[in-house]
């Protein structure tokens, strides 16, 4: 094993040394609207990815007992099916250009925070495309069954980032999600720095504003995996801006295979 802490280490002790330190547990504070979110290749991957994910069955294959369920919990799957169809035009799979044209009928820019939130509710499995399940269950399990009441649930969104359970998870999520496809083990460090600055902010998390200029400095390496990827938050949150608990043996490093 290599480790991105040792090579980083000096650079984020002198750095942060001057900063305040900020309570472990606590969540971003900032509100990422749509002109604060970075502004690169995530629109680009919505244009240019090509590949398909496998599909999922055909909505007429969906049972009478599925849509019965769906009106019960107040929602109906109908009207999520027709939402889905209109964007889909259909196929089984919302791609790129549908997904865009999904965000501006939601007034949602596709690289606001809200959106990758939005997926993790969708549980999609890849950036840029919605499946027919993942599009369906998301709704229904958001209540949501037209654009209106989409919507709202997206300015609810950031305030899911203040719970920590969530956070953690959306923040794992969005590993696994902005992979180039789902084959890949590894974020490149393009697109890792994209999702970092697009979940942790320097005020709650000061270490990342030298960690980003780092990767982007330096040579060696290609990509992040996801062990790397997940230390980096528990590393954030842990460890003193001295550095003085920092345990270069401990199991908190950021490892590359």
């Amino acid at each position: 094993f290599f480790s991105f802490s040792v090579d980083m280490g000096s650079r984020l002790s002198k750095k942060s040394s001057s900063r305040h330190q900020v309570a472990p547990d606590a969540q971003p504070k900032k509100s990422y609207s749509e002109s604060e979110a970075p502004k690169s290749s995530i629109r680009s991957s919505l244009e240019k990815k090509t590949h398909t994910p496998a599909n999922t069955s055909n909505s007429s294959s969906k049972s009478k007992k599925n849509q019965e369920a769906g009106e019960a919990s107040g929602v109906s799957r109908r009207k999520i099916q027709d939402l889905f169809d209109k964007y889909a035009d259909g196929k089984d799979t919302m791609g790129p250009e549908a997904v865009m044209n999904f965000c501006d009928d939601l007034e949602v820019d596709p690289e606001d925070i809200a959106v990758l939130i939005l997926s993790w509710h969708f549980k999609a499995e890849t950036m840029c495309y919605f499946k027919q399940q993942e599009f369906i269950s998301g709704c229904e399990s958001l209540k949501c069954d037209n654009l209106a009441k989409l919507k709202a649930c997206l300015k609810q969104f950031p305030e899911e980032l203040k719970d920590a359970q969530k956070f953690k998870e959306i923040y794992e999520f969005a590993f696994l999600w902005s992979r180039e496809s789902t084959d890949k083990k590894v974020l490149d460090i393009e697109t890792a720095l994209e999702m970092l600055e697009l979940l942790l902010d320097e005020e709650t998390y000061p270490f990342i504003g030298p960690f980003c200029t780092f990767l982007k400095e330096q040579k060696s390496y290609k990509g992040v995996n996801k062990d790397q990827w997940v230390s980096l938050l528990e590393f954030c949150k842990t460890i003193d801006q001295d550095f003085g608990n920092y345990d270069e043996n401990g199991s908190c490093k950021l490892k590359r295979d």
